[in-house]
């Protein structure tokens, strides 16, 4: 929904856009379900491979780094 976008400011969404549509890793912490929403549309649209971390109190990390634990910085396991 366009309108949804158009709430989130243009500051904050236009570099981390610039960073997805190069494709370089992305690590960003939000608390906004609207901004959260908007990153994870834009990655999706992108066939851009991301994960979500819950870090509690509503907030949520999202990276595309998703090789290494954001928190503990150890490499995950596969999956079989």
């Amino acid at each position: 929904d366009l309108g949804d976008v158009m709430k989130v400011n243009p500051q904050w969404w236009n570099p981390i856009l610039d960073k997805i549509n190069s494709r370089a890793t992305l690590d960003v912490t939000v608390r906004e379900n609207l901004g959260a929403k908007f990153i994870i549309e834009a990655l999706s649209i992108r066939n851009i491979p991301f994960a979500v971390y819950s870090m509690g109190a509503g907030v949520k990390r999202i990276t595309t780094n998703i090789e290494v634990c954001p928190c503990c910085k150890q490499k995950l396991k596969e999956k079989p």
